[in-house]
Protein backbone atom coordinates (compact mmCIF):
# COMPACT_ATOMS: atom_id res chain seq x y z
CA UNK A 1 0.00 0.00 0.00
CA UNK A 2 2.73 2.16 0.67
CA UNK A 3 4.50 1.39 -2.50
CA UNK A 4 1.23 2.54 -4.04
CA UNK A 5 0.82 5.65 -2.92
CA UNK A 6 4.21 6.47 -3.16
CA UNK A 7 4.78 6.81 0.05
CA UNK A 8 8.63 5.48 1.16
CA UNK A 9 8.02 2.30 3.84
CA UNK A 10 8.33 2.79 7.51
CA UNK A 11 10.76 0.21 7.49
CA UNK A 12 12.90 1.56 5.17
CA UNK A 13 12.65 5.14 7.22
CA UNK A 14 13.44 3.25 10.31
CA UNK A 15 16.67 2.05 9.02
CA UNK A 16 17.47 5.42 7.66
CA UNK A 17 16.83 7.25 11.24
CA UNK A 18 18.72 4.58 12.87
CA UNK A 19 21.94 5.32 10.42
CA UNK A 20 21.17 8.98 11.10
CA UNK A 21 21.60 8.85 14.49
CA UNK A 22 24.62 6.07 14.60
CA UNK A 23 26.95 8.79 13.08
CA UNK A 24 25.71 11.64 15.04
CA UNK A 25 26.27 9.19 18.19
CA UNK A 26 29.63 9.05 16.85
CA UNK A 27 30.38 12.75 16.03
CA UNK A 28 29.54 13.78 19.56
CA UNK A 29 32.58 14.61 21.87
CA UNK A 30 31.15 12.12 24.62
CA UNK A 31 28.33 9.65 23.95
CA UNK A 32 27.88 6.23 26.09
CA UNK A 33 27.11 4.63 23.21
CA UNK A 34 30.38 5.46 21.67
CA UNK A 35 32.46 2.08 22.82
CA UNK A 36 29.47 -0.42 22.58
CA UNK A 37 29.16 0.94 18.73
CA UNK A 38 32.68 -0.31 18.40
CA UNK A 39 32.44 -3.48 20.21
CA UNK A 40 30.67 -7.12 19.37
CA UNK A 41 27.05 -6.78 20.68
CA UNK A 42 27.42 -8.60 23.92
CA UNK A 43 23.79 -10.20 23.99
CA UNK A 44 23.11 -12.23 20.94
CA UNK A 45 19.44 -12.63 21.94
CA UNK A 46 18.77 -8.63 22.07
CA UNK A 47 18.49 -8.45 18.31
CA UNK A 48 15.78 -5.10 18.59
CA UNK A 49 18.19 -2.86 20.48
CA UNK A 50 19.22 0.20 19.55
CA UNK A 51 22.87 -0.67 19.80
CA UNK A 52 22.61 -3.79 17.62
CA UNK A 53 20.00 -2.55 15.22
CA UNK A 54 22.69 0.52 14.77
CA UNK A 55 25.54 -1.47 13.81
CA UNK A 56 23.73 -4.01 11.73
CA UNK A 57 22.69 -0.66 9.58
CA UNK A 58 26.11 -0.06 9.56
CA UNK A 59 27.57 -3.22 8.10
CA UNK A 60 24.74 -3.00 5.79
CA UNK A 61 25.89 0.39 4.15
CA UNK A 62 29.80 0.50 4.98
CA UNK A 63 30.62 1.42 1.39
CA UNK A 64 29.38 5.11 1.96
CA UNK A 65 30.48 5.71 5.86
CA UNK A 66 33.22 6.11 7.10
CA UNK A 67 34.36 2.79 9.27
CA UNK A 68 35.55 4.66 13.21
CA UNK A 69 34.76 7.96 14.97
CA UNK A 70 38.21 8.63 14.27
CA UNK A 71 37.77 9.31 10.85
CA UNK A 72 34.64 11.49 11.37
CA UNK A 73 34.65 15.02 12.02
CA UNK A 74 33.73 16.19 15.18
CA UNK A 75 29.84 17.27 16.03
CA UNK A 76 30.46 20.16 18.43
CA UNK A 77 27.91 22.85 19.43
CA UNK A 78 29.38 26.36 20.04
CA UNK A 79 27.93 29.29 20.20
CA UNK A 80 27.40 30.53 16.03
CA UNK A 81 29.02 33.84 15.51
CA UNK A 82 28.15 35.60 12.14
CA UNK A 83 31.26 35.48 10.02
CA UNK A 84 31.53 38.64 7.52
CA UNK A 85 32.36 36.94 4.05
CA UNK A 86 32.52 40.30 2.40
CA UNK A 87 31.26 38.73 -0.77
CA UNK A 88 28.29 39.36 -2.00
CA UNK A 89 25.95 36.35 -3.05
CA UNK A 90 23.38 36.19 -5.39
CA UNK A 91 21.35 32.69 -5.96
CA UNK A 92 19.52 34.17 -9.50
CA UNK A 93 19.66 35.39 -12.79
CA UNK A 94 16.79 37.71 -13.89
CA UNK A 95 14.30 35.80 -16.37
CA UNK A 96 15.57 32.23 -15.24
CA UNK A 97 12.80 30.15 -14.06
CA UNK A 98 13.35 26.31 -14.54
CA UNK A 99 14.92 24.00 -16.73
CA UNK A 100 11.39 22.73 -17.08
CA UNK A 101 9.69 25.91 -18.27
CA UNK A 102 12.76 26.97 -20.74
CA UNK A 103 15.20 25.17 -23.10
CA UNK A 104 18.83 24.92 -22.44
CA UNK A 105 18.90 27.37 -25.52
CA UNK A 106 16.88 30.01 -23.72
CA UNK A 107 18.96 29.50 -19.83
CA UNK A 108 21.93 29.86 -21.88
CA UNK A 109 21.34 33.10 -23.35
CA UNK A 110 20.09 34.77 -20.17
CA UNK A 111 22.85 33.81 -18.30
CA UNK A 112 25.58 34.79 -20.82
CA UNK A 113 23.80 38.14 -21.20
CA UNK A 114 24.10 38.48 -17.31
CA UNK A 115 27.64 37.68 -17.00
CA UNK A 116 28.71 39.56 -20.42
CA UNK A 117 26.62 42.94 -18.75
CA UNK A 118 27.90 42.70 -15.42
CA UNK A 119 30.70 40.80 -15.40
CA UNK A 120 32.75 42.04 -18.03
CA UNK A 121 35.52 39.96 -19.18
CA UNK A 122 38.00 42.70 -19.82
CA UNK A 123 37.20 44.06 -16.01
CA UNK A 124 36.63 40.97 -14.17
CA UNK A 125 38.12 37.39 -13.09
CA UNK A 126 35.86 34.33 -14.16
CA UNK A 127 36.10 31.53 -12.24
CA UNK A 128 34.08 28.70 -13.57
CA UNK A 129 33.36 25.77 -10.73
CA UNK A 130 31.86 22.42 -10.56
CA UNK A 131 31.80 19.46 -8.71
CA UNK A 132 30.16 15.83 -8.66
CA UNK A 133 30.45 12.60 -7.02
CA UNK A 134 30.06 9.22 -8.68
CA UNK A 135 26.46 8.45 -8.20
CA UNK A 136 26.44 11.52 -5.64
CA UNK A 137 28.08 9.36 -3.07
CA UNK A 138 32.01 8.50 -3.78
CA UNK A 139 35.01 9.11 -5.93
CA UNK A 140 34.33 13.37 -5.75
CA UNK A 141 36.02 15.58 -8.18
CA UNK A 142 36.38 19.55 -8.45
CA UNK A 143 37.32 21.55 -11.38
CA UNK A 144 37.65 25.22 -11.81
CA UNK A 145 38.41 26.88 -15.22
CA UNK A 146 39.62 30.65 -14.24
CA UNK A 147 39.40 33.42 -16.64
CA UNK A 148 41.80 36.45 -15.84
CA UNK A 149 41.69 39.44 -18.29
CA UNK A 150 44.90 39.30 -20.58
CA UNK A 151 46.06 36.02 -19.41
CA UNK A 152 46.11 32.46 -20.71
CA UNK A 153 43.21 30.34 -19.16
CA UNK A 154 43.97 28.57 -15.79
CA UNK A 155 42.41 25.04 -15.29
CA UNK A 156 42.18 23.06 -12.03
CA UNK A 157 41.61 19.75 -11.27
CA UNK A 158 41.46 17.95 -7.44
CA UNK A 159 40.03 14.73 -6.19
CA UNK A 160 37.46 15.56 -3.34
CA UNK A 161 38.00 12.15 -1.64
CA UNK A 162 36.72 8.24 -1.76
CA UNK A 163 33.40 8.99 -0.01
CA UNK A 164 31.97 12.32 -1.13
CA UNK A 165 28.48 14.22 -1.97
CA UNK A 166 28.05 16.05 -4.66
CA UNK A 167 27.66 19.27 -2.15
CA UNK A 168 31.08 18.30 -1.07
CA UNK A 169 32.63 18.04 -4.15
CA UNK A 170 31.13 21.80 -5.35
CA UNK A 171 32.15 23.80 -2.49
CA UNK A 172 35.45 22.25 -3.12
CA UNK A 173 35.62 22.83 -6.27
CA UNK A 174 34.89 26.86 -4.69
CA UNK A 175 37.60 26.71 -1.94
CA UNK A 176 39.95 25.17 -5.34
CA UNK A 177 39.46 28.52 -7.31
CA UNK A 178 39.69 31.43 -4.59
CA UNK A 179 42.89 29.52 -2.90
CA UNK A 180 44.41 29.49 -6.55
CA UNK A 181 43.36 33.41 -6.25
CA UNK A 182 44.83 34.09 -3.31
CA UNK A 183 47.91 32.76 -4.02
CA UNK A 184 48.73 34.72 -7.04
CA UNK A 185 51.19 37.41 -6.89
CA UNK A 186 48.67 40.38 -8.59
CA UNK A 187 45.41 39.57 -6.90
CA UNK A 188 42.37 40.19 -9.34
CA UNK A 189 40.29 43.89 -8.46
CA UNK A 190 37.32 42.14 -9.52
CA UNK A 191 36.40 38.45 -9.08
CA UNK A 192 32.96 36.62 -9.85
CA UNK A 193 32.70 32.37 -8.82
CA UNK A 194 30.33 31.40 -10.79
CA UNK A 195 28.63 28.09 -10.05
CA UNK A 196 25.73 25.38 -10.91
CA UNK A 197 25.29 24.85 -6.86
CA UNK A 198 22.51 26.46 -5.18
CA UNK A 199 22.77 24.42 -2.00
CA UNK A 200 26.98 25.56 -1.54
CA UNK A 201 25.97 29.82 -2.02
CA UNK A 202 23.46 28.64 0.30
CA UNK A 203 25.44 27.27 2.93
CA UNK A 204 28.02 29.98 2.99
CA UNK A 205 25.10 32.60 4.19
CA UNK A 206 24.10 29.32 7.15
CA UNK A 207 25.54 28.73 10.65
CA UNK A 208 27.23 25.33 9.06
CA UNK A 209 30.55 24.17 10.39
CA UNK A 210 31.62 21.82 8.47
CA UNK A 211 35.48 21.48 7.91
CA UNK A 212 35.36 21.98 4.04
CA UNK A 213 32.86 25.10 4.11
CA UNK A 214 34.69 26.71 6.65
CA UNK A 215 37.94 26.63 4.72
CA UNK A 216 35.74 27.98 1.84
CA UNK A 217 34.49 30.70 3.70
CA UNK A 218 38.10 31.44 4.78
CA UNK A 219 39.00 31.87 1.61
CA UNK A 220 36.76 34.22 0.17
CA UNK A 221 37.13 36.35 3.03
CA UNK A 222 40.70 36.60 2.56
CA UNK A 223 40.06 37.51 -1.09
CA UNK A 224 37.47 39.65 -0.20
CA UNK A 225 39.72 41.99 1.92
CA UNK A 226 42.08 42.59 -1.59
CA UNK A 227 39.24 42.11 -4.20
CA UNK A 228 35.40 42.66 -5.10
CA UNK A 229 34.21 39.31 -4.76
CA UNK A 230 31.02 38.00 -6.32
CA UNK A 231 29.40 34.54 -6.04
CA UNK A 232 26.61 34.27 -8.72
CA UNK A 233 24.43 31.25 -9.37
CA UNK A 234 24.52 29.85 -13.48
CA UNK A 235 22.17 26.86 -14.68
CA UNK A 236 23.57 23.75 -14.77
CA UNK A 237 24.19 21.79 -18.37
CA UNK A 238 22.85 24.39 -20.77
CA UNK A 239 25.85 25.16 -22.72
CA UNK A 240 27.72 27.80 -20.73
CA UNK A 241 31.39 27.06 -22.22
CA UNK A 242 32.96 27.79 -18.85
CA UNK A 243 30.99 25.92 -16.69
CA UNK A 244 31.05 23.09 -19.24
CA UNK A 245 34.81 22.82 -19.23
CA UNK A 246 34.75 23.17 -15.19
CA UNK A 247 32.80 19.93 -15.49
CA UNK A 248 35.43 18.35 -17.56
CA UNK A 249 37.64 19.30 -15.23
CA UNK A 250 35.82 18.00 -12.06
CA UNK A 251 35.83 14.69 -14.16
CA UNK A 252 39.18 14.49 -14.52
CA UNK A 253 39.05 15.33 -10.78
CA UNK A 254 36.97 12.30 -9.86
CA UNK A 255 39.93 9.46 -11.84
CA UNK A 256 42.78 10.92 -9.73
CA UNK A 257 44.23 9.47 -6.16
CA UNK A 258 41.08 9.76 -3.55
CA UNK A 259 42.20 11.13 -0.41
CA UNK A 260 40.32 9.76 2.65
CA UNK A 261 38.96 13.25 4.53
CA UNK A 262 37.29 13.23 7.60
CA UNK A 263 33.72 12.96 6.89
CA UNK A 264 31.57 15.35 8.57
CA UNK A 265 27.91 14.39 9.70
CA UNK A 266 26.45 16.72 7.03
CA UNK A 267 28.01 14.61 4.69
CA UNK A 268 27.38 11.28 6.35
CA UNK A 269 23.46 12.26 6.70
CA UNK A 270 23.30 13.49 2.79
CA UNK A 271 24.84 10.17 1.66
CA UNK A 272 22.33 8.38 4.20
CA UNK A 273 19.62 9.83 2.91
CA UNK A 274 20.40 9.78 -1.09
CA UNK A 275 21.30 5.94 -0.53
CA UNK A 276 18.04 5.68 0.73
CA UNK A 277 15.83 8.13 -1.99
CA UNK A 278 17.64 5.91 -4.53
CA UNK A 279 16.44 2.42 -2.83
CA UNK A 280 12.86 4.03 -3.19
CA UNK A 281 12.92 5.19 -6.20
CA UNK A 282 15.06 2.64 -8.69
CA UNK A 283 12.78 1.21 -11.00
CA UNK A 284 13.55 -2.13 -11.22
CA UNK A 285 13.83 -3.36 -7.27
CA UNK A 286 12.98 0.32 -5.28
CA UNK A 287 9.62 0.58 -3.85
CA UNK A 288 8.46 3.43 -6.16
CA UNK A 289 7.75 3.02 -9.77
CA UNK A 290 9.38 5.97 -12.41
CA UNK A 291 6.46 8.07 -13.90
CA UNK A 292 3.10 6.22 -12.42
CA UNK A 293 0.53 7.42 -14.71
CA UNK A 294 -2.02 6.49 -11.75
CA UNK A 295 -2.96 10.24 -10.99
CA UNK A 296 -3.56 10.49 -14.88
CA UNK A 297 -6.96 7.57 -14.72
CA UNK A 298 -10.57 8.36 -13.67
CA UNK A 299 -11.12 8.14 -9.95
CA UNK A 300 -12.74 4.66 -10.45
CA UNK A 301 -9.79 3.47 -12.83
CA UNK A 302 -7.64 4.59 -10.02
CA UNK A 303 -9.83 2.94 -7.37
CA UNK A 304 -9.54 -0.35 -9.19
CA UNK A 305 -5.99 -0.12 -9.87
CA UNK A 306 -5.15 0.75 -6.22
CA UNK A 307 -7.42 -2.40 -4.96
CA UNK A 308 -5.36 -4.36 -7.36
CA UNK A 309 -1.75 -3.45 -6.37
CA UNK A 310 -2.45 -3.75 -2.93
CA UNK A 311 -4.63 -6.88 -2.27
CA UNK A 312 -6.56 -5.16 -0.30
CA UNK A 313 -9.96 -5.93 -2.73
CA UNK A 314 -13.34 -7.57 -2.76
CA UNK A 315 -11.67 -10.42 -4.17
CA UNK A 316 -12.05 -13.68 -2.33
CA UNK A 317 -8.66 -14.33 -1.35
CA UNK A 318 -8.73 -11.15 0.61
CA UNK A 319 -12.18 -11.59 1.96
CA UNK A 320 -10.98 -15.06 3.00
CA UNK A 321 -8.26 -13.14 5.49
CA UNK A 322 -10.10 -10.77 7.15
CA UNK A 323 -12.56 -13.39 7.96
CA UNK A 324 -15.60 -12.13 5.84
CA UNK A 325 -15.43 -15.16 3.17
CA UNK A 326 -15.40 -18.38 4.22
CA UNK A 327 -12.97 -19.78 1.13
CA UNK A 328 -10.39 -18.08 -0.51
CA UNK A 329 -11.41 -20.58 -3.85
CA UNK A 330 -12.18 -18.87 -6.97
CA UNK A 331 -15.57 -19.38 -8.53
CA UNK A 332 -13.30 -21.04 -11.28
CA UNK A 333 -11.87 -23.78 -8.81
CA UNK A 334 -8.47 -23.32 -10.07
CA UNK A 335 -6.84 -21.20 -7.41
CA UNK A 336 -7.09 -19.07 -5.06
CA UNK A 337 -9.09 -15.57 -6.06
CA UNK A 338 -5.94 -13.39 -6.16
CA UNK A 339 -5.50 -10.53 -8.42
CA UNK A 340 -2.51 -12.51 -10.33
CA UNK A 341 -5.22 -15.43 -10.53
CA UNK A 342 -7.69 -13.08 -11.95
CA UNK A 343 -5.42 -10.96 -14.33
CA UNK A 344 -3.61 -14.15 -15.61
CA UNK A 345 -5.47 -17.36 -15.05
CA UNK A 346 -9.09 -17.52 -14.33
CA UNK A 347 -10.25 -19.74 -17.04
CA UNK A 348 -13.70 -17.93 -16.95
CA UNK A 349 -12.32 -14.80 -18.10
CA UNK A 350 -10.06 -16.43 -20.86
CA UNK A 351 -12.28 -14.73 -23.87
CA UNK A 352 -11.97 -11.21 -21.83
CA UNK A 353 -8.67 -12.09 -21.11
CA UNK A 354 -7.89 -12.65 -24.64
CA UNK A 355 -10.03 -9.11 -26.05
CA UNK A 356 -8.56 -7.10 -23.91
CA UNK A 357 -4.83 -8.30 -24.60
CA UNK A 358 -4.31 -10.02 -27.57
CA UNK A 359 -0.54 -10.67 -26.89
CA UNK A 360 0.79 -11.76 -23.79
CA UNK A 361 1.23 -9.22 -21.15
CA UNK A 362 2.75 -10.10 -17.88
CA UNK A 363 1.57 -9.37 -14.75
CA UNK A 364 3.94 -6.17 -13.66
CA UNK A 365 2.87 -4.36 -17.17
CA UNK A 366 -0.91 -5.23 -16.48
CA UNK A 367 -0.54 -3.06 -12.55
CA UNK A 368 2.22 -0.99 -13.25
CA UNK A 369 2.69 -0.01 -16.89
CA UNK A 370 2.13 2.47 -18.76
CA UNK A 371 -1.27 4.79 -18.66
CA UNK A 372 -2.99 2.38 -21.81
CA UNK A 373 -1.98 -0.59 -20.08
CA UNK A 374 -3.42 0.37 -16.86
CA UNK A 375 -6.49 1.88 -18.59
CA UNK A 376 -7.17 -1.34 -20.08
CA UNK A 377 -6.67 -3.27 -16.66
CA UNK A 378 -9.35 -1.55 -15.30
CA UNK A 379 -11.55 -1.98 -18.03
CA UNK A 380 -10.97 -5.29 -17.93
CA UNK A 381 -12.14 -5.42 -14.27
CA UNK A 382 -15.15 -3.10 -15.16
CA UNK A 383 -16.42 -6.03 -17.80
CA UNK A 384 -15.50 -8.88 -15.47
CA UNK A 385 -17.96 -10.92 -13.19
CA UNK A 386 -15.82 -9.95 -9.85
CA UNK A 387 -16.55 -6.76 -8.31
CA UNK A 388 -13.18 -5.37 -6.44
Amino acid sequence: MEKTASVQPLEARREEKLLIQGEKMKRLESHPLHDKLQALTKNRLKRQSLNHQIKEQQRNNADILTPSPTQCEPLTSTDWTPQRLGAEIRTSIPGVTSKQNQSDAALRALALDEIHQRYPASKWTLAYTDGSAEDATRNGGSGAYILQPKKPPTTLSAPSGALSSNFKAEVNALSLAASFLNSVEETPKNTVFLTDSVSALQALESSNTDQSLEELKHQISTLARKSTVVLQWIPAHCGISGNEKADELAKNGSKMEQPNHCQSYREAKTLIKHRWKEKFTNKTSGYKPQKDPLHLLSRAEQAIIFRLRTGHCCLKAHLRRIGVAESATCDCGEGDQTPEHVLQACPLLDQLRIQTWPDPTDLRTKMWGALEDLERTSMFMASSRFRV
